[in-house]
């Protein structure tokens, strides 16, 4: 683990594109290793025993058998819609140095922390004044791009990856996620990968539970 990062930010190329079963995927893998998992904005979010319950960072849990930790989230909102915008409807300000605070801890406990994204890079975390591609190049971070392989799929990926590369966000690396071997799908890859000129990648099949481990250090390390 000594050529891996100190941390890794998940984002998607759209919502519910798989960036929780992802980041589970990429958890449980790595459940012999001092890692962290960081969901600083969780929307969405259900009461159980009169406390918001954080849905991703309770998936992820559920899935690799982990105990769900405060440290993993920042602010809960119940509204499920963008950060900012359940901000306002919930009278709950976002102080982007609580969450930077949160990260200094996880830092200092954790080798690597994974950090799972609101949604995808053009989201707001401020209202006209913060978003998500800010929140990254303040922490400079390497990106993980969660995408899929259906119709679609090239137009989504290219434009979130030219925006990124537009911004000097550094790519670590693509993540097709719930490919099932249909025949275009397979072009789709080829597509992103030709036109991105990013060779580093993997192919997340529809089903999985686990990547194997050195196929993932040898993704987080190049």
């Amino acid at each position: 683990m000594n050529k891996l990062k100190t941390g890794y930010f998940i984002i998607g190329t759209d919502t519910d594109i798989g960036k929780t079963y992802v980041s589970s995927l990429i958890f449980k893998s790595l459940k012999n290793y001092n890692i962290g998992y960081y969901k600083p904005l969780q929307t969405g979010c259900y009461f159980e025993n009169e406390k918001l319950v954080p849905l991703d960072p309770k998936f992820l849990c559920d899935f690799t058998g982990t105990t769900l930790k405060p440290e993993m989230t920042t602010y809960l909102f119940k509204t499920p819609v963008s950060p900012h915008l359940a901000s306002e409807l919930e009278n709950i300000p976002i102080s982007m140095n609580s969450i930077f605070n949160q990260w200094d801890i996880l830092k200092s406990k954790y080798s690597t922390t994974f950090i799972e994204a609101a949604g995808g890079i053009y989201v707001p975390i401020i209202r006209n004044k913060y978003f998500m591609f800010d929140f990254i190049k303040d922490l400079n971070l390497s990106v993980i791009l969660v995408c899929s392989t259906k119709v679609g799929a090239i137009n989504h990926t290219m434009l979130t990856l030219s925006f990124l590369k537009e911004k000097q966000i550094p790519i670590q690396g693509i993540i097709f996620n719930n490919y099932t071997k249909e025949f275009y799908e397979d072009d789709n890859i080829k597509v992103v990968l030709e036109t991105s000129q990013i060779n580093n990648h993997l192919i997340i099949h529809n089903g999985d539970t686990i990547i194997p481990e050195q196929t993932l250090i040898s993704f987080l390390e190049k």
